[in-house]
Formats: C-alpha cells, structure tokens, sequence
C-alpha cells in the first residue's frame, strides 16, 4: 500500500470513574464487591457522565474528519471498549464498514503489584458490540514485569507487528485508530518518530486525560521483524531509535487534538514511574488475572439486584400474609 495512517486516540484519568494507579498492597478488599466501584481499587472501570460526553464527542469528530479511518484496534480495558463504541456505533449508521478489534499489544505498562482483571470471553465481548473481533489473535501480549526498556520493545514489537501484518494485506486499511493509555501513547509516539529522549519523563509529546494523535507515513520501508534477537523478557528487539522508524518515516501531523471536546484538554499526564532496570526475579513476576472485569462485575451486580428484588417481594408476601386474620 502506499501509506499508512496511524490514529492514536486514549481516555484515561480524569474522566474515568477511578484517579490513581494504587498498588494491590493498599487496596481493601478485592472480594468484596462494595469496594469495586467509588475506589480507587477496583480492577476495572467505566467513564464517567464526562467520559461518555466526550466519547460521543470524538465518534463525531472522527466521522467528520477522519473519514479515512477504516479499522480500530483497542486496549481491552473496559474505558477504551467505551471511548471508541460510540464511534463504531455511528460509522455502522452511516452504513460504513469498519473493523473492531481488540488487542493485548495496547494493554497499559505491566507491573509485578498491580493485580490484572481477567479477560473479557468471547461470549462478554459480543454481547457488548457483536461487531467486536473477540476470537482473534492479538499482535503483542504483555509477557511480564516490564522496565523501562521492556515497555519500549513491547510497544515497538506491536506497531511493528500492525504495520508489517497492514502491509502484506492487499485488502487492509490504510488508516487505522488505536485506542489506549496514556504511557502507551508516549512511547509510541516516541518509536514512530525515533526520538529516544535521553529521559523517559521528559516533556517532548504532550500527553492529556484524553486527545488525538495522527501519525502519518510518508516513506514506505519494508517492515522486517528478527524473532531470533528478543530482549531479556522475550520481546523481539526492534530497531527504532536514533532516527530509525519502524516502516518509513513518520510525521506527527495531529498533536494532542483537543478542539473536538466542550471539555477541552484536562490534565497532562507525566511518564515518571516506571523502572529503568529490574531483576530477572522481578521480571518474571506476572500479575494474574484474577479479578473480575467489568463484565464481570455487572453481571455479578444484576444477579445481586435480581436476589434483593426476589427478598423484597418475598417479604411484602409474608408482611401480605401476617395481615390475613381469619374471620
């Protein structure tokens, strides 16, 4: 194809139900489902009324502006499946056919304390969008505690994973939109362009609670992947920095894109936590999925209502029953 369009849009923090990255040390309980939601420890989450606002806000600027966009990829948290569903929603309105998937390659910075929700299934995924890829393989999976390093060759291992598998499809997109966090969208802001800053939380891309990035390739090179030098996690080592781009040259031609919303830009998020180096030990810590999802929490949340609507009618018959004095 002759070019490559990468949008990269995210919707983190302010606008989400929970502000902080708290470690599992500190959380409550994570078996009780009071703590779930109004914490700052529930395993996932949902926008707020000013997420959802801004989510109907980017479906029409993107439709209106970005006509060319013909696939999204998403992180699988439940906030990015609800930024960018508002957006399918309206293209399969307007009769435009678009392809909804979703990908581990786009989950947030793995760490050994932060406990990891567990996979929406199949059956979850489409009965929330039945337009949603849940059953295809994702181009990247987070593979441990990831360094600073690790975190880099896994962002540049999934764009160069997405990039080679666009270019050997005669029938793929040329434009594709990426929904995921904000420490994702730094990085691979950086990878596309080449730009190893000398620190990693240094200011160079501006990155708000919610924004539009549009990557643009203006050079084609073909995409070559080495699966026989990985780093010390497992990650195929890609060759990005000092200028050298994955696929071609890139250009930011849209940088933190907030015209769009009522809100406009809130809050600028600062990569400042992640770890330079680790110790194998540490590395090979990987967090289990062993919290409920989103889904998961709902489902759990209706049967709770069903059973406390099932003892409210229960006792109004007994409460019926106790006034029935006989004659």
């Amino acid at each position: 194809m002759s070019y490559l369009d990468i949008d990269a849009q995210f919707n983190v923090d302010v606008s989400r139900e929970k502000y902080a990255d708290a470690k599992v040390t500190n959380s409550k309980n994570f078996n009780d489902p009071s703590d779930w939601y109004g914490s700052l420890h529930g395993p996932d989450d949902q926008l707020t009324a000013t997420g959802r606002q801004q989510a109907q806000e980017l479906a029409s600027y993107l439709a209106s502006s970005h006509p060319e966009i013909s696939a999204v990829y998403t992180s699988r948290h439940y906030r990015c499946l609800e930024t960018v569903k508002p957006y399918i929603e309206m293209c399969e309105r307007e009769g435009k056919t678009i392809k909804f998937r979703l990908d581990m390659g786009l989950s947030e910075w793995r760490r050994a304390d932060r406990k990891q929700a567990r996979i929406p299934s199949t059956k979850q995924l489409r009965e929330y969008h039945p337009t949603l890829d849940a059953q295809r393989q994702s181009l990247c999976t987070p593979l441990g505690h990831e360094n600073l390093e690790e975190f880099y060759a896994r962002n540049a291992y999934f764009l160069a994973n997405l990039i080679q598998s666009l270019d050997n499809d005669p029938d793929g997109p040329e434009s594709v939109l990426l929904c995921t966090s904000a420490s994702n969208i730094a990085w691979m802001a950086r990878i596309l362009t080449g730009k190893y800053p000398d620190s990693s939380v240094k200011q160079d891309f501006s990155v708000p609670a919610i924004g539009f990035y549009k990557f643009s390739r203006r050079n084609v090179v073909p995409v070559k992947i080495d699966l026989d030098r990985k780093t010390p996690l497992g990650y195929p080592d890609i060759g990005w920095k000092n200028g050298v781009a994955i696929g071609g040259s890139w250009e930011i031609t849209h940088n933190a894109e907030c015209s769009f919303l009522s809100t406009g830009s809130i809050m600028l998020w600062t990569p400042s936590d992640i770890p330079e180096s680790l110790t194998p030990s540490d590395a090979r810590q990987i967090p289990e999925p062993n919290l409920p999802n989103f889904f998961d929490i709902q489902e759990l949340n209706s049967e709770k209502s069903a059973a406390m609507t099932r003892l409210a009618k229960t006792e109004t018959t007994i409460m019926t029953a106790a006034v029935e004095v006989p004659a």
